[in-house]
């Protein structure tokens, strides 16, 4: 009997050290610490010990240019802009006459938020060098587009269907002769396809990083050269949609995180009635998702990414990112020990947590929860630490 006793406890002491885990992090001694005696942990609890959550809506555009897809259009107070840089062309080709040109790109399914609204867009010159592996909508002037329409698309596009847009042959000329000759007077810093007025959405186009490679975007063109007419393929652009909304409404009682422009969400917690230097056995936090009044699209990851705002200022963040677990349709939790216990040892500032989706950068996916003022408690971000004083 006493053998088997020990060989329970035994087992029971194993588990409990396994659930508790650790991170890869050995810095700061005890930081990640979690005590696995529970019976001397206190807790303290939003729901009964009225800790002050705060949030607020925090638009900081983001850069897309790792995304699968290329989104362009106009949807009610939504605008998307990609930027195309053809930077793989052959310097065979200068003195080349170009007799037809086209941008052929591959519907890949993504559409915000009409499935069924028309795609149109003019295309135009970039007159001005920008890094397309950096740049953001709030850092782009649309003065440096030329005025002169060098291609243009109106129509509904479906079922993984390919479109075609005629461009100006000169264009595709100066681009062939700066490939030959940097010092070429037409320089090539790419295109951008605008949507006009007739947009009613938004439509994704596979990217470079398109799952499949037979979908990436490629120039066509049929030109003659000594006398000789070929027709060559240009594929693999550098491309980054430059997305944007004006008079953003978020009901007083919701909070938005959106991908692509993007929105995020700023928390701040009052720990004034957690007592300092205890040990920090769990920080669980959770959210609620107002599902009917948000736009989430199937086969992109919904999750939310957590992290540390180390500078209030510029909303910098710490490097370890948290990632939210799924409870049900609705609601999302995560732990955060360590961002927590960095707070409660004084090792960081109390600047709060930013909470974005996890791939930002793919879609224009938004989620509405519910903030910390709404009527319903049961619906509110809720925040929950168990700690262990420390002897």
């Amino acid at each position: 009997m006493k053998k088997n006793l020990i060989l329970i406890l035994t087992i029971i002491s194993c588990s409990l050290f396994f659930l508790s885990g650790c991170r890869d992090n050995p810095s700061d001694v005890g930081l990640e610490f979690i005590s696995n005696d529970t019976l001397g942990t206190l807790i303290l609890d939003s729901e009964k010990d009225s800790i002050l959550i705060a949030n607020n809506n925090i638009l900081k555009y983001i850069n897309t240019q790792a995304s699968t897809s290329i989104l362009v259009g106009k949807y009610q107070n939504y605008d998307a802009v990609p930027l195309l840089l053809f930077q793989n062309i052959s310097p065979d080709y200068d003195s080349a006459t170009v007799l037809q040109a086209s941008l052929n790109l591959k519907y890949n399914g993504y559409n915000y938020q009409d499935s069924l609204g028309l795609t149109s867009f003019n295309i135009y010159k970039i007159n001005k060098s920008y890094d397309l592996y950096s740049v953001t909508y709030d850092k782009f002037s649309f003065s440096d587009l030329g005025s002169t329409v060098l291609g243009s698309y109106s129509g509904t596009p479906v079922d993984t269907q390919w479109i075609s847009i005629a461009l100006d042959n000169q264009l595709v000329k100066d681009w062939l002769e700066y490939a030959a000759d940097t010092n070429y007077y037409n320089k090539n810093y790419g295109i951008a396809l605008v949507p006009n007025l007739n947009s009613t959405t938004i439509k994704g186009f596979s990217s470079i990083y398109s799952p499949t490679s037979a979908f990436v975007p490629y120039l066509k063109v049929v030109l003659n050269k000594n006398s000789s007419t070929d027709t060559i393929f240009i594929t693999n652009p550098v491309s980054v949609s430059l997305c944007n909304i004006t008079n953003i409404v978020v009901p007083q009682d919701r909070f938005i995180i959106q991908s692509g422009i993007s929105y995020k969400n700023k928390f701040t917690f009052n720990l004034s009635k957690l007592p300092s230097n205890v040990i920090i056995n769990e920080a669980y936090f959770e959210i609620t998702l107002d599902r009917a009044n948000s736009f989430l699209t199937n086969g992109y990851d919904s999750r939310v990414a957590v992290n540390m705002i180390t500078d209030s200022n510029n909303l910098t963040i710490d490097p370890n990112t948290f990632i939210t677990t799924q409870l049900d349709s609705i609601r999302y939790a995560v732990r955060l020990n360590y961002i927590f216990q960095k707070w409660n040892y004084g090792i960081n500032a109390n600047f709060g947590i930013l909470l974005s989706n996890i791939y930002e950068y793919n879609s224009l996916d938004k989620y509405l929860f519910y903030s910390p003022n709404y009527p319903d408690p049961a619906r509110r971000p809720h925040l929950r630490i168990r700690y262990t004083k420390k002897n």
